[in-house]
């Protein structure tokens, strides 16, 4: 059986199976020459798609999506002219299924709730690409801030950070490579890696996570052969796998599904060689609320049936 998936499709037999991936490299100037490589995850989907309001250069304001999974900010290209965004250079855009070149531009003055940043380079994607929504803020343009993401409301707020603050050992996550949020669950009986990403639509896994739950869970629904488009025009075939039970302390999510992939972005975090998965809205949207504390490295989540409690994440 095979399944064709892109971001823009939703399958009524999978639903909410939709992917495509791209990670944008930054310029020497903001990436250490030796790890010349960013990673970036983009969602290009209508429904349920984290975004705010942001004003470039004195303008706007513009309709960008906010993507924890991103490592690189995106603006469309029909933006550079009105906002008199130079173009500073070409870099590497290396995605879930390949690699591509894209010209970055320099972005003078970017603003976003809390958010105020100066001079920032951002990756200059075609308008098809971005066709629906003006950009995409990644973590280089939001690091050390608070998001909140109201997910009936489809809203996400820009805050400063709580930090300093006293945090829980059971409160805390971890920020790799500075910029993803990282936390410790797991899927079945299987210990993994889980990275926040507000701008997958659904969860991939990486092929050890793949070959641990085989060993643990022998009788898991598979389908071989489903295809994943990057934006950056490759093509990879991975394994559709239907979840046990994915425990993230604060919540569990009986009925998950992901696609195992041998795919590039995990390399790029250097998680290739223990079970991880990124963890997409399918998963996260379960919730009410939540908020991703970068400076006070917390996560604080709200559950839908839950308007008044409010439940602290217990990550370690």
């Amino acid at each position: 059986m095979t399944f064709d998936m892109t971001r823009r499709l939703v399958l009524g037999a999978l639903p909410a199976l939709a992917f495509a991936g791209v990670a944008g490299a930054q310029t020497p100037a903001m990436v250490p020459s030796e790890d010349p490589t960013a990673s970036l995850d983009t969602w290009f989907d209508l429904y349920g798609r984290p975004t705010a309001k942001v004003m470039l250069n004195g303008r706007g304001p513009f309709s960008f999506m906010v993507d924890t999974g991103s490592t690189v900010t995106v603006i469309a290209q029909r933006h550079l002219a009105l906002l008199g965004a130079p173009i500073v250079g070409m870099s590497t855009v290396a995605g879930t299924t390949g690699m591509a070149e894209t010209p970055f531009a320099r972005i003078d003055t970017v603003e976003a709730g809390a958010l105020k940043k100066k001079a920032l380079r951002v990756a200059v994607l075609p308008d098809d690409g971005v066709s629906n929504i003006d950009g995409i803020l990644g973590a280089d343009a939001f690091a050390g801030k608070r998001l909140e993401f109201n997910i009936p409301g489809k809203s996400v707020k820009i805050l400063s950070s709580r930090h300093p603050m006293r945090v829980a050992p059971r409160s805390q996550i971890r920020i790799r490579n500075g910029l993803l949020a990282e936390i410790d669950g797991k899927v079945g009986q299987v210990n993994a890696k889980l990275m926040l990403d507000t701008g997958a639509q659904n969860c991939i896994a990486n092929i050890k996570l793949s070959q641990a739950l085989l060993n643990a869970h022998p009788k898991l629904v598979r389908f071989n052969n489903t295809q994943v488009f990057g934006v950056t025009g490759h093509v990879m075939t991975g394994q559709f796998i239907a979840l046990p039970k994915v425990e993230m302390r604060a919540f569990s999510v009986m009925d998950a599904g992901a696609v195992a992939l041998d795919a590039p972005i995990f390399d790029l975090w250097k998680l290739k060689h223990e079970p991880a998965m990124i963890v997409g809205m399918n998963l996260l949207s379960r919730l009410r609320s939540f908020s991703i504390d970068y400076g006070a490295k917390a996560f604080d989540a709200q559950f839908l049936a839950d308007l008044i409690a409010r439940n602290s994440v217990a990550f370690g």
